[in-house]
């Protein structure tokens, strides 16, 4: 049976809560995470969906600013880049973890998988997953950052969407959206992007469904956006992926 304390000590830091003002004056959480050199991963809709009011990371020690925000141009992917002065070097260099679970390691950012969407098929279905996001916690008298174990149901093509989805066991919560779903092998899965549900039922009662990674890595190389921590990832899975492309 998978213990995940490792994993959730080690990707916690790379956590950012986005807070914006919808336009009924409401308040809203969203979910993003640190792939490298300030930039950040999230669902497009979580910035889309109203002014920002708030954009926090619990281990920086300053204040985060927004320094440029990149969608997906396809409105149909939704996905979206962010640009901030996030910088993890103190805790990187100067903080001794003491105490940390087997498996940790000390890193500032995700690391993005290497499954692209033609090698997909069900061999990850009933892996375990890690998801983390900012969903609003009732009483509590500030926001709180969740972990949830759960695992891959299975793996979909929607009709009103490209890219494959994983749909997973964790129970869908707004606040969620935009935050990362971590394989049980250490690297990103996907993005939480949305709880799938049918006649405006509650998102609770929907599936929750993430996002593959093919189309971040697009956004990213497409915007010549070469996080120093993942770049050999996008380097060398796209130019890999167009030379068997050109020879098929």
């Amino acid at each position: 049976m998978s213990n995940f304390t490792h994993l959730f000590q080690t990707y916690k830091y790379s956590m950012v809560r986005i807070t914006v003002r919808t336009e009924a004056g409401d308040l809203s959480n969203g979910s993003a995470f640190h792939i490298g050199d300030g930039w950040l991963a999230t669902a497009a809709h979580v910035i889309n969906d109203g002014e920002i009011e708030e954009i926090v990371s619990e281990y920086c020690g300053q204040n985060l600013e927004i320094e440029k925000v990149i969608c997906h141009s396809d409105e149909k992917i939704d996905l979206a880049i962010i640009k901030t002065n996030l910088d993890l070097s103190h805790y990187l260099i100067k903080t001794t973890i003491v105490g940390s679970p087997e498996g940790f390691e000390q890193t500032d950012h995700i690391e993005i998988g290497g499954h692209l969407d033609d090698w997909i098929g069900d061999e990850l279905v009933l892996s375990k997953v890690l998801l983390m996001g900012f969903p609003p916690i009732p009483f509590s008298n500030r926001p709180v950052l969740l972990a949830s174990e759960g695992e891959v149901n299975a793996v979909v093509d929607k009709y009103n969407g490209p890219h494959p989805h994983f749909i997973i066991s964790n129970m869908g919560r707004g606040g969620y959206s935009g935050g990362p779903v971590i394989s049980e092998y250490g690297f990103l899965l996907g993005v939480l992007t949305e709880s799938l549900v049918m006649n405006n039922q509650s998102e609770e009662l929907g599936y929750s469904s993430a996002l593959s990674i093919e189309p971040l890595l697009v956004l990213l190389q497409e915007n010549g956006v070469y996080p120093s921590k993942n770049k050999e990832t996008i380097e060398v899975l796209l130019e890999g992926a167009d030379h068997w492309n050109d020879k098929t």
